[in-house]
C-alpha cells in the first residue's frame, strides 16, 4: 500500500482501501465534497451511508455511518 496522506478535514480516522476505520463528520457535506476532502477520486470508489449506496450529491451529517469502498473490476 502507498502512503496515506492526511487531508485537511476534521476526522478521527478515514476508511481507505486496506484499512478499516471510521470517518467523524462535524459538518454537513456532500459525498462529492467528502471524497474531495479525503483526496479520493469519486470514480474509483463506492460510498455507502448507513448501509445504502450514496450518490455524489447526497449529504452526510454527523452520526451517520459512512463506508468508502474501492470499485473492483476484473475477469
Amino acid at each position: 500500500m502507498g502512503d496515506i496522506v492526511e487531508p485537511e478535514v476534521d476526522f478521527t480516522a478515514v476508511t481507505i482501501p486496506g484499512n478499516v476505520s471510521e470517518i467523524h463528520i462535524t459538518e454537513t457535506k456532500t459525498i462529492r465534497k467528502l471524497l474531495n476532502d479525503l483526496g479520493l477520486l469519486h470514480r474509483h470508489f463506492v460510498v455507502l451511508v448507513d448501509g445504502k449506496r450514496a450518490t455524489l450529491d447526497d449529504e452526510v451529517v454527523e452520526g451517520q455511518r459512512v463506508l468508502v469502498l474501492p470499485i473492483i473490476a476484473g475477469g
